[in-house]
């Protein structure tokens, strides 16, 4: 039985992005491969549930490393 993977890529020239998608799927339109560096695989059980339901829905999941609490918007 196949597992699921999802990998784990860093934006080459802006390292604070990261992109997750599931290891058997096309890359996603609106980028290219090149400007992004695989930096792990993972099984789909050792991925956060809200990853994974966005790469279900979305085709991938983008997310940046390094927010600060004031970059959270106000009410």
């Amino acid at each position: 039985m196949k597992t699921l993977r999802y990998n784990f890529f860093v934006h080459v020239r802006h390292p604070s992005y990261r992109l997750v998608t599931k290891a058997d799927a096309p890359f996603p339109s609106g980028t290219s491969e090149d400007e992004w560096k695989l930096t792990r695989s993972r099984e789909a059980g050792d991925v956060n549930a809200e990853v994974r339901d966005a790469v279900d829905r979305d085709g991938y999941s983008l997310f940046r490393i390094g927010l600060s609490l004031s970059d959270i918007p106000q009410s």
